[in-house]
């Protein structure tokens, strides 16, 4: 957990730790500056997101990569230390019981690589984005949909026996939480992002409080927990026809464990293995 997480999590998970929900960021003049500054641009930088990537893994110079990574790192990471992070679906549950409103709306990153509006998949929270931001089009293009807690909660339970990721993210320039985002790589930027950039892109998006555990000898080599990885975390051994896990890849997101069949797969605490507890 970082010393900002440390800060704004009162003693827990930032993302749980009531004070973030508040509407009294409302009020806060930065805060809406910030919003506002992001919602006018939101589509033209989801749109733009793809060719800067490629652009970037096209490099062939070491210190011209080495200098375009210091520009984006110095751009974007310099407001905060994140701006989102990977939850399993326990604690999606926990945010929701915390959350109020609940919206969903379409997805941007879907809308602008997709040209797709038929499954709404980002479920802002508010308050700040839904009382505030709800009259903006290019974020709420295809409509809001306020659901109930129950109502979400089976929402995204839906999302994670489909293998999207859910990702929870706040504010740029405060800890006021925003929304989940359920999605998929390679159409969700901040995944395609972390996957296509590494580890030190985690000033955007930090893996789970959490990481896979395996039991090698429960695995079977069904090779369902494979497919549902979204993080080349998990790689399938002919010779010991078992699943291989490189837990230094592993974002916590428990997808692998809700599909084994064996029970194989548990998710326990970052900070309980010293391998990758400093690796987010």
């Amino acid at each position: 957990m970082c010393d900002w997480c440390k800060q704004h999590g009162d003693g827990k998970k930032w993302y749980l730790n009531v004070k973030n929900f508040s509407k009294e960021f409302l009020k806060d003049k930065a805060v809406v500056e910030a919003v506002n500054a992001f919602l006018q641009n939101l589509e033209s930088f989801v749109g733009m997101s793809p060719p800067m990537n490629v652009e970037m893994l096209n490099l062939k110079n070491d210190d011209e990569f080495s200098q375009s990574v210091e520009g984006l790192k110095q751009g974007i990471g310099t407001l905060i230390p994140h701006r989102g992070q990977v939850v399993p679906l326990e604690d999606v549950r926990k945010i929701i019981e915390l959350a109020g409103p609940i919206a969903k709306v379409a997805c941007v990153c879907r809308r602008m690589l997709r040209a797709s509006f038929e499954e709404k998949t980002c479920i802002p929270v508010g308050p700040v984005w839904l009382e505030y931001s709800k009259e903006w089009p290019d974020y709420t293009r295809g409509g809001i949909d306020y659901i109930s807690k129950e109502e979400a909660v089976e929402l995204m339970e839906g999302f994670d026996k489909k293998g999207y990721v859910h990702t929870f993210w706040i504010e740029w320039s405060s800890p006021a939480v925003l929304a989940f985002c359920n999605c998929e790589f390679p159409t969700c930027g901040a995944l395609r992002a972390r996957r296509y950039m590494g580890d030190w892109f985690n000033f955007f998006l930090r893996k789970a409080e959490y990481v896979a555990m395996h039991d090698y000898d429960k695995c079977n080599g069904c090779g369902e927990c494979v497919q549902r990885c979204q993080f080349s975390a998990i790689t399938y051994s002919p010779y010991l026809e078992k699943a291989i896990f490189d837990m230094k890849k592993c974002a916590g997101c428990g997808l692998c464990r809700n599909v084994c069949e064996q029970g194989a797969i548990k998710l326990v605490p970052r900070s309980e293995v010293p391998a990758v507890r400093s690796l987010w």
